[in-house]
């Protein structure tokens, strides 16, 4: 079906009375071809299109197969949508993963070449308080983005949101205006571990957004910070996360001592922006004691993209003794071009590389690469996204300094660190 077709079926499921179905749900599922741009650039618009067909010729037979009364639709160039009627939230994983899997695992052919490819799926649970077909498609859509902002390659749950959560609302400004006056905004940390052997220094955290929305309930905060970039105020927000950091340090002395770097995280127009630079200076030089505990994590996108003011900006801010970690690395076009013009001290290497390199050669290789030139330059290395314990003996394998992902530890409030609740990381790491 195309979207028009398809998004008929959704409102007859929506307005069909609970008490005809057996659960009174259904569930939305979004499919998208990760980076299909470049298979359609290294292999040619026939290579592009032959998957397509793929793609849509596994989803019509596995819904057949399972789902008899299910519908799947194109939705867009390279997006597909089933929709089920009658199914739970966690049957919808339990079909959606296999899809992912498989998909992963899959060889394909092109004349002599060879390439694979991944797909992230988002799962929109419908009942009978649904809003309109549009707005669910968006919901899954924006959470199908989110996915592939963390790499790609996986699954998705979307929730129900609000009208001023859609991205690109202009409602979005008075929201961020909002949670930064009633502290609906916090932080959260999650634990950077070492692979190696302890080096005594303390613990690293990475501290993340944490947001509930004006009814107390928690929220994803992608949507916010996508906003608070389009709309000009990631730069206020940064600076509330470095007052917020620096309050909590100076309240928690005994915590702190065993910590040895906090990890925030920097916008790109943060790094170019004069009121900012003279905002956390004035901060830093009023707590001199607490600047050699803060590391900056700017995107290496971003940092590319203001070249010339984050390299002046990470060497303003280290006099005062801030570290700097270059985030996402590996993403574009000259990573290692541009490594030595940035004055970092750690380089956060990309979770689409990190997330399968236990089992994808490529990927392997792309790590191992990046951290032996990160050695060679004299600056460690953090990898993201560490989901499970094969990929952390990898990474301990080619001596990749750091680990940060779900499979050690995930993140908790900020606030709550030192208060006695257990830190022990999931993956107990072998020394």
């Amino acid at each position: 079906m195309h979207r028009h077709d398809f998004e008929k079926q959704v409102s007859r499921l929506i307005n069909t009375p609970p008490s005809f179905t057996k659960d009174g749900s259904g569930a939305l599922i979004v499919l998208d071809i990760d980076e299909f741009s470049v298979i359609n650039a290294s292999y040619g618009s026939e290579a592009g299109d032959t998957l397509l067909r793929h793609v849509a010729g596994k989803l019509r037979d596995e819904c057949q197969s399972r789902f008899p009364e299910s519908h799947v639709g194109r939705i867009s160039g390279n997006e597909f949508a089933v929709l089920i009627n009658d199914i739970s939230t966690e049957d919808c994983l339990d079909f959606a993963e296999p899809i992912r899997r498989n998909f992963e695992q899959q060889v394909f052919q092109h004349g002599p070449e060879e390439y694979q490819a991944t797909v992230s799926i988002s799962i929109r649970p419908v009942t009978g308080a649904a809003n309109s077909p549009g707005d669910l498609l968006n919901q899954a859509s924006l959470s199908l983005k989110a996915a592939k902002k963390q790499g790609g390659n996986r699954i998705e749950l979307a929730r129900e949101t609000r009208d001023p959560s859609q991205i690109g609302t202009p409602q979005w400004v008075t929201e961020i205006d909002r949670t930064i006056r009633d502290g609906s905004l916090y932080l959260r940390a999650q634990p950077i571990v070492p692979l190696g052997p302890e080096t005594g220094e303390g613990k690293m955290y990475e501290l993340l957004l944490g947001l509930r929305d004006s009814s107390g309930k928690e929220i994803s905060p992608q949507g916010y910070i996508e906003a608070a970039e389009q709309f000009h105020r990631s730069t206020r927000v940064d600076l509330w996360v470095v007052s917020e950091v620096m309050a909590w340090m100076r309240s928690n002395p005994e915590t702190l001592d065993d910590i040895a770097t906090l990890n925030v995280n920097l916008s790109g127009s943060s790094l170019s922006d004069d009121s900012f630079m003279l905002g956390l200076e004035s901060n830093l030089r009023a707590n001199p004691e607490l600047a050699h505990k803060l590391c900056f994590e700017v995107t290496e996108t971003s940092a590319v993209a203001n070249l010339h003011f984050a390299s002046d900006f990470m060497r303003e801010m280290k006099r005062l003794s801030c570290r700097f970690a270059l985030d996402d690395f590996g993403t574009g076009l000259s990573s290692y071009a541009y490594l030595q013009k940035l004055p970092v001290d750690f380089v956060k290497i990309d979770g689409i590389f990190v997330r399968d390199m236990a089992t994808n050669l490529t990927n392997y290789a792309m790590v191992r690469s990046i951290n032996e030139l990160c050695h060679f330059l004299d600056l460690q290395t953090i990898a993201e996204y560490v989901e499970d314990m094969e990929i952390m003996d990898t990474l301990k394998e080619i001596q990749v300094d750091y680990a940060q992902g779900f499979a050690i530890a995930k993140p908790r409030r900020l606030d709550s660190l030192g208060t006695g609740k257990s830190d022990t990381p999931v993956y107990a790491y072998k020394k």
